[in-house]
């Protein structure tokens, strides 16, 4: 997943510092011994759990909250669960298959798309869902017009191939009669239908423009514009981000408003999601990645997990999906939930722009 942590430990604290992660992540309270003792078949006394529990909390495994609190996992021992001691699932519970059943993407409109998909990912998960939208510098170009406005300006309007319409006004360099427009809005479908936005290159532009010299200065405008709709139109999509506020972990006075505060900043979060796309030598292609607590590189997130996964149009990775929750979330859960999305996701795309 992410950068492994290895330890020598011994059977029994393994099974020890498993039982403190289930306990921690279903109840939210530090474990003791005696808990363990009581409500796990770990067939140790207490005493014998107690002097484990301060052995893994030397090695960094756990920490002790307060001084006369039980022990709670670190970003370090959730590391470890994740690496080495996490049943995979290999199917979702019952009941969350038949949500997704239930919840098909079959949606035509994309916004409604991947809305779908995070509202499905976050309920599925328990955890809050980010989908980012297909990138626009992998588009292709559907369709160019450029309408008049007044003498002095025009109005680009673009569609992609992925349903992305943009309008951008743009100042003529020279007073143009509607039919000179409609003359370059032709030129330009003729030359750029079908060409990724990523590849309209100054060379390109130059070449093109030769050959209608008259109007160069505004195709080269027009060009910067085309090319730059791959930096907008990209938008993330949010369900539940209550989930985090609910989490006893953020009901300190403040951590709830950052936590809400820094979802909202669409730059940010996408930034961190590019992140986690990036390929890394220890992360399989396609593999689900998890980031954990202080692994985050934004520090609002140091008390959060995000697990996340690619999906693609074709052969290409184009977005991503996200889950985010307290570090002691269902990883299993969360992983999975991931695998199943992005596969769904990258079918429901596949057939929308008929890539199959």
């Amino acid at each position: 997943m992410d950068g492994r942590v290895y330890f020598s430990l011994t059977p029994r604290q393994q099974q020890i510092l498993l039982a403190v992660i289930q306990d921690y992540t279903s109840t939210g309270e530090p474990v003791g011994s005696r808990t363990l003792s009581k409500k796990y078949d770990l067939g140790l006394s207490p005493a014998t759990i107690r002097n484990e529990l301060a052995d893994l909390e030397e090695e960094g495994l756990l920490r002790q909250p307060h001084t006369s609190a039980g022990r709670i996992p670190s970003d370090t021992g959730y590391r470890f669960f994740v690496d080495n001691l996490m049943a995979r699932q290999p199917n979702l519970p019952p009941e969350q298959e038949r949500l997704i059943q239930d919840g098909q993407l079959l949606s035509r409109d994309l916004p409604d798309l991947m809305q779908q998909t995070a509202k499905l990912a976050a309920v599925l998960s328990g955890c809050t869902a980010i989908v980012r939208s297909p990138r626009q510098s992998m588009s292709r170009i559907k369709h160019l017009q450029v309408l008049s406005v007044s003498e002095s300006e025009a109005l680009l309007v673009l569609v992609t191939d992925r349903g992305a319409v943009t309008h951008q006004l743009v100042t003529l360099p020279a007073a143009l009669l509607p039919e000179e427009l409609t003359v370059i809005s032709n030129f330009l479908n003729d030359h750029l239908r079908n060409q990724p936005l990523d590849r309209l290159t100054q060379y390109a532009v130059k070449k093109i423009s030769r050959e209608m010299a008259r109007y160069e200065e505004l195709l080269e405008d027009l060009y910067q514009r085309v090319s730059a709709t791959q930096e907008v139109g990209e938008r993330l999509y949010m369900s539940h981000a209550s989930y985090l506020a609910q989490q006893p972990e953020f009901s300190a006075a403040g951590k709830v408003g950052q936590l809400l505060t820094l979802l909202e900043q669409e730059k940010a979060l996408i930034e961190l999601l590019d992140t986690f796309s990036a390929p890394a030598a220890e992360v399989p292609e396609g593999a689900v990645r998890v980031s954990i607590g202080r692994e985050n590189p934004l520090p609002d997130l140091h008390g959060c997990s995000l697990v996340t996964g690619t999906y693609r149009l074709g052969d290409q990775i184009v977005g991503e999906i996200g889950l985010l929750g307290p570090t002691r979330m269902e990883y299993a859960t969360a992983v999975r939930t991931v695998e199943v999305m992005t596969e769904r996701l990258s079918h429901a795309l596949n057939e929308l722009f008929g890539r199959d």
